[in-house]
């Protein structure tokens, strides 16, 4: 699963907002909703590993109980 749903993306934007204060609005359209544009924004931001950027991502999916294929 590579591409949010838009009710998930809809569910986890204000956690990202706030985990990821620097992502812009426009960061966050140009991600297009997939989780490895969306990680390679808060790593690009926020100066952090892509390790450490995916987490951020799944971390806050499975907040919003969405099962992540491995």
């Amino acid at each position: 699963m590579n591409q949010i749903p838009d009710p998930v993306y809809q569910q986890i934007v204000p956690g990202l907002k706030k985990a990821c204060p620097r992502l812009t609005e426009l960061d966050l359209r140009e991600a297009q909703q997939r989780i490895d544009l969306l990680t390679a924004k808060i790593q690009n931001r926020h100066w952090v590993s892509k390790i450490v950027a995916r987490r951020t991502v799944l971390g806050l999916l499975k907040q919003a109980g969405t099962v992540i294929a491995s």
